[in-house]
């Protein structure tokens, strides 16, 4: 698998690195309700300092979008309100009282401002982050009930907005016109936490009370566990994603974990005399990376009566950390990925192939014991290929399926900035 990893990266990316750190070597701002405020963890030397201090339980926040160095936005859930804090760490108030009350969430909105969630009055509200006005999206009336402690939040590229109830153990999607409707009651779903949604079509969510990660697929719903449990991941709290690809969540052990695309786990900071850490924010994810992967077109199915699937996790940007998915592949079977940069649609072995060959068009080769197979590779850093586009499929030749032959969905990756 390492020449195929190598190959693969070099059509992708330019060059492979190393699955290297992820926002470990970025400042980092914590919110820690024990020590009454936001502490500062320095990237280069690992020393928490203190940031801005007078906070009662500061909760998820978020940088606004601009410049590493913006303001910091954070809730509340004692005060009930929304705060900004600016680089000195001075605090002022954006929006309190009102419709908060308990708020533990706040989100960038698509159309400006931020959303908030209300753990104790069911609510999910819009903020003005200008004038503080506050606009109700729903509360537990208007959502029929399926608003039960409103927790982590995080909006799609589309525009829905995804409420994980942190007590009703259950994820609930509102649509930009206002509809909500039941994305996922899964058993999986424990005590749900802060919730983060890549360019490729996944959402993840920390578990409390499981001391999980989850994710789920926007397009099927589909639930399945992603990171832990481990040692350090005790009753996770918040949950982000990283521009540089991976995740980030805080726990109640007082640690801050990321965790890569194949969930392996790695700890960045565990210091026991800060208490349990709420939420984590950094700068440089303040304005997300713009690019994705989209599943297109059909698969043929092989011995296991379904198509293969390819699929991807994380965002694609200069420098990213991602991986390609390869599922329902027959053990031993000698599989080929096909890379290029237009689609097709032409008749191939009773069914599709989704890649253009006349055009740039590279094959991968490689065999594997069969099963799931996550790929990691790092984009090259340089933005020369923010905008590119590639087509992706992959084909197993599987000689006692009914073609001979199985083949995945088509993925369009393209890179963003």
């Amino acid at each position: 698998m390492n020449s195929s990893r190598n190959v693969l990266g070099a059509v992708i990316g330019g060059l492979v690195a190393s699955v290297g750190a992820l926002a470990g070597e970025q400042d980092s701002y914590l919110s820690i309700p024990s020590k009454g405020g936001i502490w500062r963890l320095d990237a280069q030397t690992g020393q928490v300092t203190p940031f801005a201090l007078g906070l009662g339980i500061p909760f998820y926040g978020f940088f606004e979008q601009g410049e590493p160095g913006g303001d910091l936005i954070i809730p509340d859930r004692l005060f009930g309100a929304v705060f900004r804090i600016d680089p000195a760490g001075v605090i002022s108030i954006v929006s309190a009282a009102g419709l908060l009350s308990t708020v533990v969430t706040a989100t960038p909105a698509p159309g400006g401002g931020l959303a908030a969630s209300d753990l104790t009055s069911n609510r999910v509200v819009l903020v003005d982050t200008v004038t503080g006005q506050q606009t109700l999206i729903h509360d537990e009336f208007t959502s029929g009930g399926l608003l039960v402690g409103p927790g982590g939040l995080a909006y799609a590229p589309d525009g829905t907005l995804y409420v994980a109830n942190n007590v009703g153990n259950t994820i609930v999607r509102i649509a930009p016109g206002g509809a909500i409707t039941t994305f996922s009651d899964s058993p999986l779903i424990q005590t749900p936490g802060g919730v983060a949604i890549d360019g490729a079509g996944n959402l993840f969510c920390a578990m409390y009370a499981s001391d999980r990660i989850v994710r789920f697929r926007l397009d099927t719903g589909e639930a399945e566990p992603f990171a832990g449990p481990h040692p350090m991941m005790d009753s996770p709290n918040d949950l982000k994603l990283s521009r540089s690809g991976g995740l980030l969540t805080t726990t109640r052990n007082s640690s801050l974990l990321r965790i890569d695309a194949t969930g392996q786990i790695d700890v960045i900071l565990h210091d026991p005399t800060l208490g349990e850490i709420d939420g984590i924010a950094v700068p440089e994810d303040a304005t997300p990376c713009s690019g994705s992967f989209v599943a297109y077109g059909n698969g043929l199915a092989g011995v296991s009566n379904d198509a293969p699937r390819l699929s991807a996790l994380f965002s694609p940007c200069p420098g990213a950390d991602v991986a390609l998915e390869f599922r329902g592949i027959a053990p031993g079977a000698p599989t080929a990925l096909f890379i290029g940069t237009a689609p097709a649609a032409i008749p191939f072995y009773g069914g599709t192939l989704l890649v253009n060959p006349a055009g740039p068009f590279v094959v991968v080769p490689f065999t594997h014991p069969g099963g799931d197979l996550v790929l990691p590779f790092t984009l090259a850093a340089d933005p020369v290929w923010v905008g590119a586009q590639l087509f992706m499929q992959y084909a197993a030749a599987e000689p006692t399926a009914p073609q001979g032959v199985a083949l995945s969905n088509g993925l369009h990756e393209t890179i963003g900035s």
